[in-house]
């Protein structure tokens, strides 16, 4: 026989390990049920590859996408965030117009456009590009991670698409991260920066050699600088 103070030690390990799990089996930060027009908001989009293997995967190359870690970086910034981990194949330009929809909820609610940003990683990064042209808001923030497609690669075809279809509707402050050199899909935002539609466009071109992989996890390198720009807005 166990003693009891062994048995409720036990019971209370495994119910701690059930809340968690019911924790990170699923995202749930949307949208708040109280919204303070006060607080500072950011849409944190993911990458390709936490659609096709979930919030923990892992590439060979890049190693592990810190999903929650990513998200827990902004949190400890002040921001409150909404992200969730998308369906495998989700189109982008529906989940844009889900975003868009987000977002001006929040706008009615009283939060100054200043205040909100949405950032996006890799295909994150092209549906931030489509809720800019949905939402044609000068005064909200847009932050592409790795988000433009370098010719030549898969990931270009869906970046022209946009700069044809949909740029010339962007409105909004556009900042872009990337580390070009190394990062063998994404290139350069720039052409995002020649619509006169946008308000206020910078890149940051990072020479650290991670590549498409500097944003699976919250290196100061970018998240600094970043979070500088979004506490900027005016």
């Amino acid at each position: 026989m166990y003693p009891i103070s062994s048995i409720k030690i036990f019971v209370f390990a495994l119910m701690t390990m059930s809340l968690t799990a019911s924790c990170i089996s699923g995202v749930s930060h949307r949208l708040p049920e109280k919204v303070d027009p006060q607080a500072r908001y950011v849409f944190y989009l993911h990458g390709h590859i936490v659609e096709d293997k979930g919030p923990n995967a892992t590439h060979p190359q890049h190693g592990a996408y810190r999903y929650y870690d990513l998200i827990a970086a902004f949190e400890s910034h002040g921001f409150i965030v909404i992200s969730e981990v998308r369906p495998r194949g989700t189109d982008v330009q529906a989940y844009a117009q889900k975003v868009a929809d987000q977002v001006r909820t929040l706008l009615d609610a009283g939060v100054a456009p200043r205040r909100i940003t949405v950032c996006g990683h890799s295909k994150g990064g092209l549906i931030t590009l489509y809720a800019a042209a949905e939402l044609r808001n000068p005064k909200i923030n847009y932050v592409s991670l790795a988000g433009c497609g370098k010719k030549g690669t898969d990931f270009f075809p869906g970046y022209k698409r946009f700069l044809d279809e949909e740029a010339a509707n962007v409105r909004g402050r556009f900042l872009s991260v990337v580390d070009i050199a190394a990062d063998d899909i994404s290139g350069s935002c720039s052409k995002i920066g020649k619509f006169k539609g946008v308000a206020e466009f910078k890149e940051l071109n990072l020479n650290t050699g991670k590549g498409h992989g500097l944003f699976y996890r919250p290196d100061s390198r970018w998240v600094n600088p970043v979070v500088e720009w979004i506490n900027a807005a005016k």
